[in-house]
């Protein structure tokens, strides 16, 4: 039903692009296109382009051209292809846009497949997948290729599920490097986006209602991948979306800046018990989960800052789980809870310094420390306890003060054992045997 939806959908565009023809019946050519004489429309060679006809030989004849950088133009229509064509590098394959130039795919291979290219280029296209293993593009020790106005579309539904979970969008595999993926879709797969390299990017795209959204794998200390102004968003069907980011062993770095996050079961799940990234950056974003917001399992350097966590159903999700061995240490910024009112610094281990609204935990500091008080009366350094009661402090002049009469100094002489020195009312100082086992209190 959706294959048919989408083929129905997508005739009606082809049908007003020829109808805008000159009365000349010159075929419609791009804006896109129109200044690059060079490029092969697929048409040209024969494609029909009507949802039904067997394109591939058109798209091979089109896509002939050698090692000759390609334009290939694919104008507006519902194409069907048993494979796509080898491409050159630096080739660029162009259409009238994602929604009306779309590409149809019903094998269980891969259909894009690229080892090493060079800076090839999809733009304005569509393709949509219904084989139950398919995968979408594979990038084999590929280096800046880009992907911009793309919509790669699987068949993985609540409804379905698991029939098409083997479905794949995108694999960047063998040291691919500087892949792009701008303002793009990547939906409906069983894995969204699979990556075992490092330094590639996604920006300004949505993956929507993919079983595992992000997969980082291999664990060699290489899978790395950089996200700004991305949307991961599915339905509350807990058979469509199980995590959308999974990091699942060691790793190198990974970076999310302005990504918001809905409709799963568990948000991001960082590392597993054999390792995880080097460095994981997490800021101003919003992280909302069914179950777990942030399963933080392991990485060597987590940094979050500016993110908030919220619940995807009534029930409040667990919004931070730090594992204290895996990532014993890391750095947590204005994290705020739409919850509670604060995300609870007992949710991070005793290394991690945690800086919230006025608050701080876990600080630890290395060289001089310098306290300075702003106000002529102001204490300098106060300690306090749970319920904000003062119990002692540094006053202005850096004389100290115990606010508890039973508190006092506690000082620790050269055969191990420990004095308190309090004062009577009488302001004779005394002092009281410890013993030798350090005091708590």
């Amino acid at each position: 039903m959706l294959a048919a939806g989408l083929g129905a959908a997508a005739i009606l565009p082809v049908a007003a692009a020829c109808a805008s023809g000159d009365s000349g019946g010159s075929p419609f050519r791009s804006p896109h296109v129109t200044d690059q004489p060079s490029a092969r429309n697929v048409k040209d060679f024969g494609a029909v382009g009507d949802g039904k006809a067997d394109d591939t030989d058109a798209f091979a004849a089109a896509a002939n051209v050698g090692d000759t950088p390609l334009v290939l133009y694919v104008p507006s229509g519902q194409y069907s292809l048993k494979r796509f064509p080898a491409l050159s590098d630096y080739a660029t394959v162009l259409g009238d846009g994602a929604d009306v130039t779309l590409i149809n795919y019903d094998g269980d291979d891969t259909f894009i497949s690229l080892q090493r290219k060079q800076r090839v280029r999809f733009s304005r296209l569509g393709f949509y997948f219904s084989g139950a293993k398919a995968t979408a593009v594979r990038l084999s020790n590929c280096f800046r290729c880009t992907f911009d106005s793309v919509v790669l579309r699987g068949n993985h539904l609540s409804e379905n599920a698991p029939k098409f979970v083997e479905q794949r969008g995108l694999v960047l595999d063998q040291n691919t490097g500087g892949t792009t993926v701008i303002n793009s879709d990547i939906n409906n797969f069983g894995y969204g986006i699979v990556t075992s390299c490092i330094q590639n990017y996604v920006t300004a795209s949505k993956l929507t209602n993919n079983h595992i959204g992000v997969l980082g794998t291999g664990g060699d200390h290489n899978a790395g991948l950089a996200l700004a102004n991305v949307e991961f968003v599915s339905d509350n069907d807990p058979r469509t979306t199980d995590r959308h980011v999974v990091v699942d062993g060691p790793a190198n770095d990974w970076w999310l800046t302005n990504v918001w996050f809905e409709g799963a079961d568990t948000a991001l799940s960082i590392g597993g018990p054999g390792g995880g990234p080097a460095q994981f950056g997490l800021v101003n974003c919003k992280v909302a989960a069914r179950k777990v917001c942030l399963d933080l399992i392991h990485c060597r350097q987590p940094y979050l800052a500016n993110v908030q966590f919220d619940p995807d159903l009534d029930a409040p999700p667990i919004e931070i789980r730090v594992d204290p061995k895996g990532a014993a240490e890391g750095t947590a910024i204005n994290l705020i809870s739409g919850s509670f009112d604060d995300v609870d610094p007992k949710s991070f281990p005793d290394g991690w310094h945690v800086i919230g609204r006025g608050a701080i935990h876990g600080a630890r500091f290395a060289g001089t420390t310098v306290a300075q008080a702003t106000q002529p009366d102001a204490d300098i350094l106060q300690v306090q306890d749970r319920d904000g009661t003062v119990l002692a402090a540094v006053l202005n002049s850096g004389a100290y003060l115990s606010d508890r009469s039973e508190g006092g100094i506690v000082m620790k002489d050269s055969a191990g054992g420990y004095w308190r020195l309090s004062v009577g009312t009488d302001g004779a100082v005394k002092t009281s045997s410890l013993g030798k086992q350090r005091p708590h209190s």
